[in-house]
């Protein structure tokens, strides 16, 4: 055994866990609500500015408020020899290996994968817990506690979450930068030169005739405003892929690695394949 072993994550009472999944929820509907609302409407189309505005309103913020609930109840679930304590940094709760009479996974991962336990005394410990991946978690109870954390490993929800963190362990932040910044150079170049040629006559035709800034300003314009449509896109798909996933893996869940890769190819096809050819269709149609 080892007593000192411990895992980061967060612990909610019941009323933050809704809050939270509630603002996941709504950032992640929001991005293919609004794809559909800005390819729909076109008299008048969305501008740059009310697109940030709504991007803003109804996918960062509400991401970025879930992100500061998580971080408030962060927690250390660490093992003891004889209870398992979840630290927060306003309290601490110790509850006795003994007392654990049930290990419960959060059927819906919202906010994102946890568990809940109950005693053995018929009460449910009210704070519930947050993790990426419960299972290396479940494991070391089912050490301790035996079958009910054993059931609980072998959930589906915790071989879709398990299966989950393994893909995403390995993005940083450098993936990021490429996917949204640099990627969106290819259609930005494309549909800027069309610009360019359509309403001054050449490739530089707006920096002949308003100067750097302008052609600078309207290049940085366009960028911001492929890389917000870009973020609605693959978050759709995103959206999308997630519910597959989350669906396939309770239907067969020791595929749930074979599922994953699936899922994660098939949103990289549709982003860095799709893109590219969506533009190419606009052009040719």
């Amino acid at each position: 055994m080892n007593p000192g072993q411990s895992f980061s994550g967060a612990a909610y009472g019941i009323a933050w866990r809704l809050v939270a999944g509630a603002l996941i929820t709504l950032s992640r509907a929001g991005m293919p609500l609004l794809l559909v609302l800005v390819s729909l409407a076109t008299d008048p189309p969305i501008g740059p500015l009310q697109l940030v505005q709504l991007v803003a309103l109804f996918v960062a913020l509400p991401a970025l408020l879930a992100r500061l609930i998580r971080r408030a109840f962060r927690a250390e679930i660490t093992f003891g020899a004889e209870a398992l304590r979840v630290q927060r940094a306003d309290r601490v709760v110790d509850i006795p290996l003994p007392a654990i009479a049930r290990v419960a996974p959060w059927t819906v991962p919202l906010p994102n994968s946890g568990l809940s336990l109950g005693l053995r005394s018929g009460r449910r410990l009210e704070l519930g817990l947050q993790l990426e991946d419960p299972a290396p978690l479940l494991a070391r109870l089912a050490e301790r506690i035996g079958e009910p954390a054993a059931a609980a490993a072998r959930h589906p929800v915790v071989a879709y979450a398990t299966a989950r963190a393994a893909a995403w362990s390995r993005w940083r932040w450098h993936h990021y930068a490429v996917k949204f910044a640099a990627f969106p150079l290819l259609p930005v170049g494309v549909l800027f030169n069309a610009h360019q040629h359509i309403a001054y006559g050449g490739t530089l035709g707006e920096y002949y005739l308003l100067g750097l800034g302008a052609y600078v300003e309207t290049f940085a314009i366009y960028w911001a405003v492929v890389m917000l449509y870009l973020v609605l896109y693959a978050g759709s798909w995103r959206c999308a892929a997630e519910l597959v996933a989350w669906a396939a893996t309770w239907a067969a869940p020791s595929r749930a690695a074979r599922v994953r890769r699936i899922v994660e190819f098939t949103c990289g096809l549709l982003y860095y394949a799709g893109v590219p050819a969506l533009l190419a269709a606009r052009f040719l149609s």
